[in-house]
């Protein structure tokens, strides 16, 4: 069985938990000043061409040339204190004879700590999907669809926002480096016809994520200013009713029903005719994904205030889409494994709910607070801000390393969990072990591209010069 091998781990101590309030004397705002014991600094430049990407070693020189080239390096805790940096790296190695086909044949490895890439996270092993044309494709293509359709523009999310204005926002230049690049981290085992269908549900999800901001001019009003479409969480129940009914009526397979559909409604059930036909092959993934979509809409209002970590991560499990991640993961090896009979797999893949919250949190933070600020958003729910305020914390700095040290934990028990499975026997089914790879596979891949997409580090993240 090829499996994560890990080396025994070192839990990450979180005296900042115990410390309460004065946790901040662990976490400082300001990094640490490391004097040279040569007078004259003779290492400066030595130390700052190490931050210097060096992309051409991101991949082997036989797998970079199949790679998409990134573009963006954000660096989400750019300042960490000394005893989170002195932590060591969970070891995540699988056997290179033994690689899952699905693995061999549609994904490379990458190695951003060899490419002086900011990622951030303990758990090494990435790897990239390598029909990244098809999703940008595949992508490009259903955003198109959406923009021109009828049905989409008649789907409004609010606000007088459709579906259709909301596809033609993401068509803009560059909706490789904002949206397309999660899927082929994400998920490196699917082949070319799995991938894209995954491409198709993901445009999807991200279509409806995080808010947006629209200029509006309207001389029947006779008001120009700047709306703002809710939150999903933010949305009036009535409201994202309506548009749930509404929209997921385009992803139901109903095309044998339907008088003339539109090449949006014919691309659609092409897909999920491909995704049935996918599971009665083998595995059962691809239903559970399509169900995970349509539960993804539903209103969930966070309470007015956090008072503990717990609660803010039973919250966050309602909305990070995980159900949905490990659902395509199972398709794209096309797992039969049923998580509803498997509890030995809960903790693990509760783990893994809270990771892809947490690395996504503390990516988003800085967007998300410039958008409280100037007003465009109504309230803040990230674990930074949870955090900070649950702490007493005295700078977002000192939030962002403390939301980093709890999800080094996190990875810490990840590493351990998987550890007991394998000694008490309960992966005893290859399938259960490739399943746990695949799945750990997507929480790395959903690191790398919080790095590598310019939606959180904006412009300011784009590295300069060819490397």
């Amino acid at each position: 069985m090829s499996l994560f091998h890990f080396a025994s781990s070192q839990t990450i101590s979180c005296k900042l938990w115990a410390a309460g309030t004065n946790a901040y004397s662990y976490i400082s705002p300001f990094p640490q000043q490391r004097r040279s014991q040569d007078p004259k600094f003779i290492d400066v430049q030595a130390k700052e061409n190490e931050n210097v990407p060096r992309l051409t070693k991101l991949a082997t020189p036989n797998e970079l040339p199949l790679i998409y080239p990134i573009r963006y390096a954000y660096d989400p805790v750019p300042i960490i204190p000394p005893y989170l940096n002195s932590s060591p790296s969970i070891t995540l190695t699988a056997n290179s004879n033994d690689v899952h086909s699905c693995l061999r044949q549609n994904s490379c490895q990458l190695y951003p700590k060899a490419a002086n890439l900011p990622y951030r996270s303990s758990l090494p092993l990435i790897r990239c999907n390598r029909h990244w044309q098809a999703v940008l494709n595949e992508s490009k293509t259903v955003l198109q669809l959406l923009a021109h359709d009828q049905s989409a523009s008649d789907v409004e999310v609010g606000h007088g926002i459709t579906l259709a204005r909301l596809a033609k926002k993401e068509l803009k230049p560059d909706i490789e480096h904002r949206i397309v690049l999660a899927t082929i981290y994400m998920f490196p085992a699917g082949d070319e016809k799995k991938i894209r269908a995954i491409a198709a549900l993901m445009i999807i999800y991200f279509i409806f994520d995080g808010q947006y901001t629209y200029t509006f001019n309207s001389n029947y009003l006779g008001l120009t200013g700047r709306i703002l479409l809710d939150k999903v969480e933010e949305t009036p129940d009535c409201t994202l009713r309506l548009f749930r009914e509404d929209f997921l009526g385009l992803l139901r397979s109903q095309s044998s029903m339907r008088i003339n559909p539109t090449p949006l409604q014919s691309h659609i059930d092409s897909i999920l005719a491909f995704i049935h036909e996918s599971d009665y092959i083998a595995g059962n993934g691809g239903a559970e994904m399509l169900a995970a979509l349509h539960s993804a809409f539903r209103c969930v209002h966070p309470p007015q205030k956090f008072y503990s970590l717990d609660e803010y991560l039973s919250f966050r499990r309602l909305n990070v889409g995980a159900a949905f991640v490990i659902a395509a993961t199972k398709f794209t090896i096309a797992s039969s494994i049923h998580i509803s009979t498997s509890p030995h797999l809960t903790r693990l893949l509760t783990l893994v709910s809270d990771h892809l919250g947490i690395v996504n949190d503390i990516a988003s933070y800085e967007k998300e607070r410039r958008a409280l600020e100037s007003g465009e958003a109504r309230d803040m729910i990230n674990i930074v801000a949870v955090l900070g305020e649950l702490m007493s914390l005295p700078s977002s700095e000192a939030a962002k390393a403390a939301a980093y040290a709890y999800q080094l934990q996190v990875e810490g028990w990840i590493a351990e969990e998987v550890e007991t499975l394998k000694e008490k026997g309960l992966l005893w089914r290859e399938e259960e072990g490739w399943f746990v790879e695949a799945v750990l596979l997507a929480a790395t891949g959903n690191v790398f591209w919080s790095m590598a997409t310019v939606r959180y580090g904006g412009e300011g993240a784009r590295i300069g010069g060819e490397q």
